[in-house]
C-alpha cells in the first residue's frame, strides 16, 4: 500500500513538473568472485545483484525557517522571515540487468510567498540500456557532469543550469538528451545528442566528449554545436599532489551570444562581437585534519577568466546604475539592453572558502565564503555558524555583506550586511 501511495504521488509529480536536474553519481563495487550451483534458468550471481530490487522507491523530506534583517548603508532597514517546506520522490525500476527506468520529481512550498508559492517541478527521467554490455545509453531528462570547476565551470556547457557559487553542490537542471557512453580501458567516449528547445531537426544540439587518464591526472576534451549558435571547444584537467587536488578547465567559444557595449561619443551602443572568445578558470582544495580531531579544515580556492567580460569597465557600471535609478540607461540602442550581461560582465574573478568543522573537537562548525569581482573591485562575504544538531534539526547563525562602489557588480544596490538565524529539519524515507 505504501509503495502504491508513492508511486501515485511520483505520477503526479511527473505530469505536473517542469524542470530541475539531480546529479547522481553511478556506483561502481569490486567483483565478487564465489562459486555457487546453480538451479536451471536461475539468474547468474551478478546479475541477480544487479535486480536484487527490481523496484526501489524513496525520497526526502525539508523544513526551513529563517528570520534575517538587513541594514542598508544610507538606506531602511528590514526584516524578512523565510518558510519553506520540501520533499523529493523517485522511483528507480530495474526489471532486468539490461535496463533501469528512473524518475525523481520534487515540490517546494514557500509559506511566505504571496504569488506561485508552490512550486512543482520534474528533476529527472530517463531510461538506461545497453548493446552487449559494451555501448551503453541513456535517454530522457539527465544531469551531465561535464566541468571539474568548484565555484565557476565554464567548460559545463550541456547542463542547463549554472553553477551558484553561494551554493555550489546544490544540484543544476541538466537537459533532455540521447547519451550515448563508450567505455574503453579507463578512457571513456561520449556523445551527448541535445533536445532542449527544439522544434526542428536542425536545432537538435551535439556534443561529444572523451575523458581518458595518464598517471594521476584526468584529462576530458569536447565540443558542442548546434544550428545557429556558436560553437565551442572545451578541455578539462583534474589531478592531485599529496593532498591538494587540483583542477582546470577551458572553453573556446568562435563567436558569442552576448551583446556588447561600445562606446559611441558620450552615449554606447550595443554590437554584437565576432571572433574568438576564451573562458578559463583553475583552482585547488586542501584538507587538512590533525591526530586529535581539534582541527578540521578544509579549503578551497578558484580563479576565473571571463574572456566574454569587459576590460573597461565604466560603460557597464553606468548601464547598472541607471537601471537601478529606474533611469533611462546611456545606450542609444536600448531594445537591446537584454543581450546585455549585468551580472557576470568582469573579466576576472575570485572565489574561496574556508570550512572549519567540529571546532577544537566540539559540535560547532563554521564556514566563511568569499567571491569577488577583480575587475570592478566589488565582491561579497558569507559567513555562517553551524550550531550542535538537536536529533534531525540544525540551527545555524550568520552574516553576509558586500562591498564595491555605485555601479559595481556586487555593490550597484549600495553597501548592506545582513545577519540571519536559520533552522533546518530533513530526513530520507
Amino acid at each position: 500500500m505504501r509503495r502504491t501511495v508513492l508511486l501515485a504521488a511520483l505520477l503526479v509529480l511527473m505530469l505536473t513538473g517542469t524542470s530541475w536536474a539531480f546529479d547522481f553519481d553511478d556506483l561502481f563495487g569490486e567483483d565478487l568472485f564465489v562459486e555457487l550451483e546453480m538451479e536451471e534458468g536461475a539468474l547468474a550471481p551478478e546479475e541477480a545483484l544487479l535486480v536484487q530490487d527490481r523496484l526501489d522507491v524513496g525520497g526526502s523530506y525539508s523544513f526551513n525557517l529563517r528570520a534575517s534583517r538587513t541594514m542598508v548603508k544610507d538606506g531602511d532597514d528590514s526584516s524578512k522571515l523565510d518558510v519553506s517546506l520540501g520533499s523529493q520522490l523517485y522511483l528507480d525500476a530495474r526489471p532486468d540487468p539490461n535496463f533501469r527506468a528512473f524518475g525523481k520529481a520534487g515540490l517546494k512550498y514557500n509559506v511566505t510567498e504571496d504569488k506561485d508559492p508552490l512550486k512543482v517541478k520534474l528533476l529527472e527521467l530517463f531510461a538506461d540500456f545497453n548493446y552487449d554490455n559494451r555501448v551503453f545509453f541513456r535517454a530522457g531528462k539527465q544531469n551531465v557532469k561535464w566541468g571539474v570547476g568548484y565555484f565557476f565551470s565554464p567548460a559545463d556547457i550541456v547542463n542547463i543550469g549554472r553553477i551558484d557559487p553561494l551554493d555550489p553542490e546544490a544540484e543544476r537542471e541538466g537537459p533532455v538528451a540521447l547519451k550515448i557512453h563508450y567505455p574503453k580501458g579507463s578512457n571513456n567516449y561520449y556523445l551527448y545528442t541535445l533536445f532542449d528547445g527544439v522544434k526542428e531537426a536542425k536545432q537538435i544540439a551535439l556534443a561529444p566528449k572523451m575523458e581518458f587518464v595518464v598517471g594521476k591526472t584526468e584529462v576530458g576534451l569536447g565540443g558542442f554545436y548546434q544550428h545557429g549558435k556558436h560553437p565551442m571547444l572545451m578541455a578539462t584537467v583534474s589531478s592531485s599532489f599529496g593532498e591538494v587536488g587540483f583542477f582546470g578547465e577551458a572553453v573556446l567559444n568562435f563567436g558569442s551570444e552576448r551583446g556588447f557595449l561600445e562606446p559611441l561619443g558620450p552615449l554606447y551602443e550595443i554590437v554584437e562581437k565576432e571572433g574568438l572568445f576564451l573562458q578559463a578558470t583553475a583552482g585547488g582544495m586542501y584538507r587538512y585534519t590533525d591526530s586529535e580531531g581539534r582541527l578540521d579544515l578544509a579549503g578551497t580556492l578558484q580563479y576565473y577568466f571571463n574572456g566574454e567580460g569587459y576590460a573597461d569597465q565604466e560603460g557597464i557600471k553606468k548601464v547598472r546604475q541607471a537601471l537601478i535609478n529606474e533611469e533611462l540607461p546611456p545606450v542609444i540602442n536600448p531594445q537591446k539592453l537584454g543581450s546585455v550581461a549585468l551580472v557576470g560582465s568582469g573579466r576576472h574573478y575570485l572565489a574561496g572558502a574556508v570550512n572549519w568543522n567540529r571546532i577544537l573537537g566540539s559540535k560547532f562548525s563554521a564556514s566563511v565564503f568569499v567571491q569577488a569581482n577583480l575587475s570592478d573591485g566589488s565582491g561579497l562575504i558569507h559567513g555562517t555558524l553551524r550550531l550542535p544538531a538537536l536529533s534531525k534539526l540544525q540551527p545555524s547563525v550568520g552574516v553576509s555583506t558586500n562591498f564595491g562602489a555605485p555601479g559595481t557588480e556586487f555593490g550597484a544596490v549600495g553597501r548592506s550586511t545582513a545577519v540571519f538565524a536559520a533552522v533546518s529539519i530533513g530526513g530520507s524515507f
